[in-house]
C-alpha cells in the first residue's frame, strides 16, 4: 500500500506566513538575541501553523559553518552557577573542567557561554532572570553545585527558556539532565577490583551524592559485590561527624580493597595507615586526575559532561522548545576506568665482590 508522504515546509515557506524575511525567520528559531522575543514567538506559531520541520542535515552543516568562521557576535548561552561563589567557580577543579568543556563546545558549534551567579552580592533570582532576558539569552545552563543540598528550585517563569541541568540534584519543576552514570561507575570499579584479586572490597560513600544520585552508588554497590551476604557490613557512609570511626571500621572490616567516592575520604584519621597495614587496594569513584596520586579509579569525563550539555541545549533552541519538558530527559555518562598505576620496583642492593684469600 503506498505511503503519502507530507510536502516538504521551506523555511522561505514559514517567512512568507510570517511576514518577514527569510534572515529574521532563521535567526528567530535559532533564538539568536537580536531578534526580539515577540518576533521569535511569531515565528514559532508562523512555523507550527504549517508544520515545518527542520532539516537536521542543514542544522549540522550550518552549524559547522558558523564554528568555523570568527562571528563578530556569536549567539550566547548563559551558564549560571547556581549557589556558588565566584571565588569556588574559579578554584575548584571539577568545576572548571565543567565549564572549559561547556566553553569550548559552544565555540565550536557558533555560541558563546556568558556566565552569571545567582549568589552574587544584592543578587535575586527574579533579578537575575531579568537580566539574562534583557540581554535575549534564550538558553541557559545550571551549574553542579558543590553544597549538600538533595533538590533545588530558582524563582524563574521557566517558560522563557530552554534549560539544561549539569548534574544529578532534582529541580523543581524537572528539567533535563546531563551528569555521571553512578550505578555503571561503581559496577566498573567492583568488577575490575575483582580482576586484580580483591574478594572483599569495602567501600566509604558520601551520602549526600548517593543520595543526589538516587543511591546508585549503593544500588550498585549491593547488586554487583563479590561477597553479597558480607556487602551490607562492607559499606560506609561518610560524612563530617562519622569521619572518627572511619579507620577503626576498616579495620574491623576484614577488607582486602578500599573504594572511596573522594580521595579527601583517605585523609581521615588513621585510613592511610591502616591501607598500607593491611596493604589494601585503592580507587576512587572520583580518580583525582589534578592529583599526584598513584591510585586506580574512574576519570568522570567532567569536560565531556559540560559540552554535551551544550549539545543537548542546542537541539532545544533549534526546536524551539521552552519551557519545562514534558519528559525531562537524563543523560548519563560512567566515564572510563583508570588502572592502577604499577609498582615500583624494589631496590636492588648492592653485592659486595667476594674478598681474595
Amino acid at each position: 500500500m503506498p505511503t503519502t508522504e507530507r510536502p516538504v515546509v521551506t523555511l522561505r515557506a514559514v517567512a512568507r506566513h510570517a511576514g518577514l524575511s527569510l534572515a529574521t525567520v532563521s535567526y528567530a528559531l535559532r533564538a539568536h538575541p537580536k531578534i526580539p522575543l515577540s518576533t521569535r514567538e511569531l515565528v514559532a506559531a508562523a512555523a507550527s501553523d504549517l508544520g515545518y520541520r527542520p532539516n537536521s542535515r542543514v542544522a549540522s552543516l550550518m552549524a559547522h559553518l558558523r564554528g568555523a568562521r570568527v562571528l563578530p557576535q556569536a549567539e550566547r548561552i548563559a551558564f549560571v552557577w547556581v549557589h556558588t561563589s565566584r571565588r569556588v567557580a574559579a578554584e575548584n577543579f571539577y568545576l572548571r573542567a565543567v565549564f572549559k568543556g561547556a566553553a569550548a563546545r559552544a565555540e565550536r558549534l557558533g555560541f558563546a557561554l556568558e556566565e552569571f551567579w545567582t549568589d552574587d552580592p544584592g543578587m535575586t533570582e527574579p533579578r537575575l532572570q531579568e537580566i539574562i532576558v534583557a540581554r535575549g539569552i534564550a538558553g541557559v545552563l545550571l551549574s553542579p553545585v558543590l553544597t549538600s543540598e538533595t533538590s533545588l528550585a530558582l524563582d524563574w517563569d521557566w517558560s522563557q527558556f530552554a534549560a539544561v541541568v549539569i548534574g544529578n540534584v532534582t529541580w523543581t519543576p524537572e528539567l533535563h539532565h546531563v551528569g555521571h552514570h553512578h550505578f555503571l561507575a561503581m559496577r566498573t570499579v567492583l568488577q575490575e577490583l575483582e580482576k586484580l584479586g580483591c574478594a572483599r572490597p569495602a567501600a566509604v560513600v558520601d551520602a549526600v551524592i548517593d543520595e543526589r544520585a538516587k543511591h546508585a552508588w549503593t544500588g550498585a554497590f549491593f547488586a554487583n559485590h563479590p561477597d553479597p551476604a558480607r556487602a551490607r557490613r562492607l559499606l560506609y557512609f561518610h560524612d563530617a561527624q562519622r569521619s572518627r570511626g572511619l579507620a577503626a571500621w576498616l579495620r574491623e572490616s576484614g577488607a582486602d580493597a578500599l573504594i572511596v567516592s573522594a580521595v579527601a575520604q583517605l585523609s581521615a584519621p588513621g585510613v592511610r595507615a591502616v591501607c598500607q597495614r593491611k596493604q589494601l587496594q585503592i580507587a576512587a569513584l572520583r580518580w583525582p586526575g589534578n592529583l599526584p596520586v598513584a591510585i586506580a579509579g574512574i576519570d568522570q569525563c567532567d569536560d565531556l559532561l559540560g559540552a554535551q550539555a551544550v549539545e543537548l541545549l542546542i537541539a532545544q533552541l533549534h526546536h524551539n522548545e521552552r519551557g519545562p519538558p514534558r519528559h525531562p530527559g537524563m543523560m548519563l555518562f560512567p566515564g572510563q576506568w583508570v588502572a592502577p598505576a604499577p609498582a615500583a620496583p624494589a631496590p636492588q642492593q648492592k653485592t659486595r665482590p667476594a674478598s681474595r684469600p
